[in-house]
């Protein structure tokens, strides 16, 4: 290379270098965000219990640390009007937003009305309200629904007797249930011999119970359809601690570090599952609240891409745990949805 050349060469990387820097340091922070801390998102949660929700908090916690602002908890254990009550309460403190993690639309709807006219922004997961100034964030349940319910009728060859667990009044799950009604019409070998399934304090337990009287009531089934982890949790120990692994296969809902422990096992039932990433959904959840706060348009609907999870999968790559899980199948990290470029500036700030 000359030396007329090679200065033409350092010249035009000098532009384009002092461009990007240029361009990065061009980038404006919304006020509202020159002091993140008096920032304040409240994330209202239905239920906190169990590993998927425990991850999902983790999350949001996250984010709301890289963007310096402030996320105020409250969980309701279950309980309806403590979870009014608590909106309530934040509407009184005036927060930026609030980030409504399941529940039931009737009773809170009219409180999301409440915070949205005193200009309070809202986002919710796993709650349909309809309005179009509330996000709603979801794992795409009527996809998850559909590979889940396809899933099992192909291992099967259209052929099985099933024990679904399940239960309705919960948005997510009831959008899956419409899958496998029509997974069964499509496959009319599939059968459906018992249901069962409730959401109490301690799911899991009570559904293993369930499925240990279901077992005995109908020893022809084969297959179990569990719309939430929490309910393929008791499934599982009910087939396992009955001997009759070799009787059945599991198909589920959402994957933690309780699921994937659990689908390793020796001798485990538990071959399948499909979901996303509860860190990813939590990390967004928050930065499309602040997104709102910030005076971003944010889509109605955030559908967050759900993965399906083998136990031949987890057992071939030595996947004991989420993060092994995340970096061997990278779809399950973090989610592309509510990116601006002012948001990714903040984070970096805040890192120095």
């Amino acid at each position: 290379m000359s030396v007329k050349v090679r200065r033409v060469f350092l010249l035009a990387l000098v532009v384009v270098l002092g461009a990007a820097i240029f361009a990065q340091a061009g980038v404006e922070i919304p006020k509202k965000f020159e002091n993140p801390k008096k920032v304040r998102i409240a994330l209202v949660r239905e239920v906190g219990e169990g590993s998927f929700f425990e991850r999902y908090l983790a999350g949001a916690q996250s984010m709301a640390d890289e963007l310096g602002i402030t996320l105020l908890e409250a969980t309701a254990h279950g309980d309806m009007a403590r979870m009014i009550t608590m909106i309530e309460n934040f509407i009184t403190q005036r927060v930026d937003a609030i980030i409504i993690d399941h529940g039931r639309p009737d009773p809170l709807v009219p409180k999301i009305m409440e915070a949205l006219d005193r200009g309070i922004k809202v986002v919710t997961f796993d709650l349909v309200v309809n309005d179009d100034r509330v996000p709603e964030i979801e794992q795409d349940d009527l996809l998850i629904g559909y590979m889940i319910s396809k899933q099992l009728a192909v291992d099967f060859a259209g052929k099985a007797n099933v024990i679904y667990v399940n239960v309705g009044g919960f948005a997510p799950l009831d959008k899956r249930d419409k899958m496998w009604q029509i997974v069964k019409w499509r496959f009319p070998s599939i059968k459906e011999v018992a249901k069962i399934g409730a959401v109490t304090g301690s799911t899991a337990a009570d559904t293993q119970t369930r499925m240990e009287a279901a077992m005995k009531e109908h020893p022809e089934a084969n297959a179990v359809l569990a719309m939430w982890d929490e309910f393929a949790k008791g499934a599982v120990r009910a087939i396992m601690q009955a001997g009759k692994s070799s009787q059945f296969r599991v198909y589920s809902v959402d994957i933690t570090n309780e699921d994937i422990q659990m689908m390793i096992q020796e001798n485990s039932p538990w071959v399948a599952t499909v979901g996303t990433d509860p860190y990813s959904v939590g990390r967004l959840a928050v930065r499309a609240a602040a997104a709102l706060v910030a005076g971003e348009k944010v889509p109605k609907y955030l559908l967050v891409e759900p993965q399906l999870v083998t136990r031949e999968f987890l057992l071939k790559n030595n996947i004991t745990s989420m993060d092994e899980l995340v970096k061997a199948l990278p779809a399950l990290g973090e989610s592309p949805l509510v990116w601006p470029d002012w948001m990714k500036a903040l984070v970096e700030k805040n890192k120095k």
